[in-house]
């Protein structure tokens, strides 16, 4: 046996041989006889593919029965085709007698459960009284978990409807020996699901340590770079490098690594910079993002559109709200790829660590053994920016909206506040002009607390008088100061750093090599390094305003916006009690403790 014989296929083979069978079932059933009565799901280019075949011309007192044929996405050598299952399962009836009335496909969808559109059909159907058998190929095709099939086998013979299985054609399974072969086959398939999901978790575990993706499809923004054969929705009439050379082989050198899209990074990164600015909503975001024009070169502009499904060319998608929450939550575009283990509660199936904000959204589970590394991908934006995307979020996370979507009001202790009665929350409402905090749960009628809303004047005076007499200590200025100088001036001043340190540098080499003259070496070095200086000078200047401000926290206070206030006060307190409208205590986070006057 070869090498290649041993290694087992990869997720695109078994895929690309799924849409084989797919094509090959419908060509073949009509010359069987049968006709596709309906089609319950169609997807993927098909890939997902759950259909009803019926027989055209049924013999008079014929005995009917069904056959049913499977294929899934499992790693399995052995996955033998569909025309392959339908066929035996034919010639199997007509040596016992039976007529196949039916034919039900599920294409693309796992045994381990009967959340498969052809197969919960075809057990509605098998029970209402006119079906003699039901044909499998192979009882791991019925089903691949020992429950599931005891209580589908226990529901056909309940109606008296046989099983019958191709691989066991003399095998009856109501007999003693039958019903031990059923549950050793059960077992033995729930066993083999089992040791597959596990190596499943620990090959995407493992692909996740090395910097890898496991999306099958790269996220807005990236592509795989297959510029001369691409197949990207977004590629073809709008990518400028379509049919070019491989851009994977320029930015990475690595196939399996997703690349930045040269049209649709721009259009995240503005995304993102909008975003930070807290100015804008989601859907703010997906409308600018919908009207944008961007300018690709002097000539050739072009309307930015979402990736959509590989297939579907439609050149009229547009970004909606939903689309542009989660690009703004994902951690791919800083750098990160996720690994999030996939678990089961209550006998079912389910995903673990699905993406949240940590900061501020609490109306959501916090995520579960979601581990970030380090990706090999180039990140579209830098991770101090992806954080500042997260805090905004979740400083808008208690942030009213008006009628027309623009914000409204802000209310810097709302999701901070909380009762000493109750220990609900308080938001933030508005009657007439007038700003109010409103206990929720006395608003839901959940408590019967004596003061359910309190103007908000009344609790923002004495709460931001003793935010104000926090002092930060000097060995926190440096982490400060990197984030407070991180803006359009002080950019352009690293770049002209950068650039006169390169230009140092070449002259240096230029001398060494003797392609310049002493003098001219010197003077140009003179003239460098004056520039440097005067950079230098610019910095300091600006990190001695810095530090001021820093040394007067009322000061910067007194300078912050309220939406800033807002996220100040979430990150410097856990609560703020209220007992009857009335401030009684402040319980500020480990770390901002010691930071206030003790009382």
């Amino acid at each position: 046996m070869s090498i290649q014989g041993l290694t087992p296929p990869s997720i695109n083979q078994i895929e690309n041989d799924i849409r084989q069978d797919v094509i090959e079932i419908r060509q073949y059933l009509p010359r069987w006889g049968y006709r596709e009565a309906a089609i319950f799901k169609e997807g993927r280019n098909g890939l997902i593919y759950c259909a009803l075949w019926m027989l055209v011309e049924v013999p008079p007192e014929a005995i009917l029965a069904i056959a049913s044929g499977r294929v899934s996405t499992d790693l399995q050598s052995n996955n033998h085709s569909l025309v392959t299952q339908i066929r035996q399962q034919i010639e199997l009836a007509t040596e016992l007698g039976h007529v196949i009335r039916y034919v039900y496909i599920d294409a693309g969808y796992t045994g381990r459960d009967d959340r498969r559109p052809a197969f919960s059909r075809m057990m509605r159907r098998a029970t209402r009284g006119d079906i003699t058998a039901v044909y499998t190929y192979d009882i791991y095709r019925f089903y691949r978990n020992l429950r599931g099939l005891v209580t589908q086998y226990a529901r056909l013979q309940e109606n008296g409807v046989e099983l019958i299985s191709v691989a066991e054609k003399h095998t009856d399974f109501a007999s003693r020996d039958g019903k031990l072969l059923l549950y050793l086959k059960g077992i033995a398939g729930e066993m083999y699901l089992d040791d597959l999901s596990r190596t499943t978790r620990d090959n995407k575990y493992s692909r996740a340590l090395k910097g890898y993706s496991n999306a099958s499809q790269p996220p807005f923004g990236y592509c795989r770079g297959n510029c001369f054969d691409c197949k990207d929705p977004n590629g073809k009439d709008y990518c400028p490098r379509f049919g070019g050379t491989e851009l994977w082989r320029e930015l990475s050198n690595d196939p399996k690594v997703f690349v930045p899209h040269p049209i649709e990074s721009v259009a995240f990164q503005l995304a993102a910079e909008w975003y930070s600015t807290g100015s804008y909503s989601d859907a703010d975001i997906a409308k600018k993002l919908n009207s944008y024009q961007h300018r690709m070169d002097g000539h050739t502009v072009v309307s930015f559109r979402p990736k959509g499904q590989p297939g579907r060319p439609s050149q009229n998608r547009e970004f909606g709200k939903d689309s542009v929450r989660d690009m703004l939550q994902n951690p791919y575009y800083a750098g990160f790829v996720i690994y999030r283990e996939t678990k089961r509660k209550k006998g079912e199936r389910y995903q673990a660590g699905k993406r949240s904000n940590p900061l501020g959204q609490t109306h959501k589970p916090t995520p579960f053994n979601v581990v970030w590394f380090p990706g090999k991908h180039i990140p579209l934006i830098s991770q101090d920016l992806f954080q500042r995307c997260l805090e905004v979020r979740g400083a808008k996370g208690h942030l009213p909206r008006s009628n027309s979507g623009r914000t409204a009001r802000v209310y810097p202790l709302s999701g901070v506040l909380r009762c000493d009665r109750c220990g609900g929350t308080f938001r933030g409402t508005a009657a007439n002009g007038v700003r109010y905090y409103e206990d929720v749960n006395r608003a839901q009628g959940k408590s019967d607390c004596p003061v359910r809303s309190v103007r908000a004047e009344k609790l923002e005076e004495p709460a931001f008088a003793y935010v104000q007499q926090l002092h930060i200590p000097e060995d926190w200025y440096p982490d400060i100061l990197v984030y407070l100088q991180d803006d359009d001036r002080w950019n352009e001043r690293c770049r002209q750093r950068r650039s006169l340190e390169s230009q140092l540098r070449a002259i240096k080499a230029e001398f060494e090599m003797k392609e310049i003259s002493r003098s001219e070496y010197i003077q140009a070095k003179h003239h460098i390094e004056h520039e440097l200086q005067k950079l230098a000078g610019q910095d300091n200047e600006a990190e001695e305003s810095l530090t001021a401000l820093l040394d007067n926290f009322s000061r910067l206070w007194e300078a912050a916006t309220p939406l800033e206030r807002k996220t100040l006060i979430r990150c410097i307190f856990l609560d703020i009690h209220l007992h009857d409208g009335k401030i009684t205590g402040y319980d500020p986070r480990d770390p901002f403790i010691p930071l206030f006057p003790a009382t």
